[in-house]
């Protein structure tokens, strides 16, 4: 008997087969995937962003001050030249727009009626909007860089006035044209038509001012570079801005104390109401501001372009081979 015989014989050593390279077409990602976001993104997540974005404005006295002082000064300028109406509205003074660009419309329209003194207001307010809008957006940036506010972040927000004029015009004539042609659709798809065109104009104009501050790029560049970043896959930009639109429009307007009374004197649980609801403004101001800054390095340059999936070569061909 050998002695070999009762040793355990070790396995032949096998070599993995090597990998075939992919040749096939690479899945095509879902339908809807840059709007609502069903695969992973660069970009933040809402909750986040709206935490962070809160967090800011809060941690920041100066950002709070701004909006304490800008609403009841905005109230007394349009009483002081002919606004009766609901004070209800001061719950959008500080929105996003086109939001508080609708807002501008309509305070425009009861007081001086629809003519040319309607233009002149619409473009004095578009004037004071951006400037405000711009010195916030500064201000955002830099709380959300340094965690401070200084005259620096003011500086870098009047740069860009420019810019967030274009976006405030833009935003008038979205609302115009809505106007003038979603009521041909009939009274229920034009109203819905008229509200995918507000929160549209959010969603792709929404990060131009804290792209402009934070490049330097020109107007166009910049809108453009803010509508790449919108539709960044799985950044849920979309049910984002929507989201925003049903808090900033029917939800806040509807809860507001005495929202049906006409008054020149609000309640104190009316400003109460409205002030924290313009610090809630602010808070979405820097949630945008927070998910550009993130998604920022990976915003394209160019469009990008579908790759198109390779050819399989047909039977007849791989029956020649």
């Amino acid at each position: 008997m050998s002695g070999k015989k009762g040793r355990p014989r070790r396995p032949a050593r096998t070599h993995p087969a090597p990998k075939k390279a992919a040749t096939g077409p690479e899945p095509r990602r879902p339908f809807g995937s840059a709007l609502f976001g069903s695969a992973s993104s660069v970009m933040p997540p809402i909750g986040r962003s709206l935490g962070r974005g809160l967090l800011t404005v809060a941690s920041s006295p100066a950002l709070v001050v701004i909006a304490v002082v800008i609403v009841p000064l905005t109230w007394l300028t349009v009483l002081a030249i002919g606004f009766e109406g609901s004070p209800s509205r001061l719950v959008d003074v500080l929105a996003l727009p086109p939001i508080s660009t609708y807002f501008d419309l309509g305070t425009g329209a009861s007081i001086v009626g629809v003519g040319p003194a309607f233009l002149i207001f619409t473009g004095v307010a578009i004037a004071i909007r951006s400037v405000v809008y711009a010195v916030l957006s500064g201000m955002i940036v830099e709380a959300l860089e340094d965690g401070r506010v200084s005259t620096y972040g003011l500086l870098r927000g009047l740069r860009v006035i420019p810019t967030v004029i274009v976006v405030q015009i833009m935003s008038f004539s979205l609302i115009v044209a809505g106007n003038l042609v979603f009521p041909v659709l009939g009274p229920g798809i034009g109203f819905l038509a008229f509200v995918a065109a507000l929160v549209g104009g959010l969603f792709f104009l929404g990060f131009a001012p804290t792209a402009a501050i934070r490049q330097g790029r020109g107007i166009a560049e910049t809108v453009r570079r803010s509508a790449r970043a919108a539709m960044l896959p799985g950044s849920r930009h979309l049910v984002f801005c929507s989201l925003y639109f049903f808090i900033a429009l029917p939800v806040v307007v509807g809860f507001a104390p005495g929202g049906g009374d006409i008054t020149a004197n609000p309640t104190l649980a009316t400003w109460i109401f409205a002030l924290v609801v313009n610090v809630l403004h602010l808070g979405f101001m820097a949630a945008l501001s927070y998910r550009w800054i993130v998604a920022e390095p990976s915003v394209p340059d160019q469009p990008t372009r579908r790759r198109q999936p390779a050819r399989q070569p047909s039977a007849r061909a791989r029956g020649r081979r």
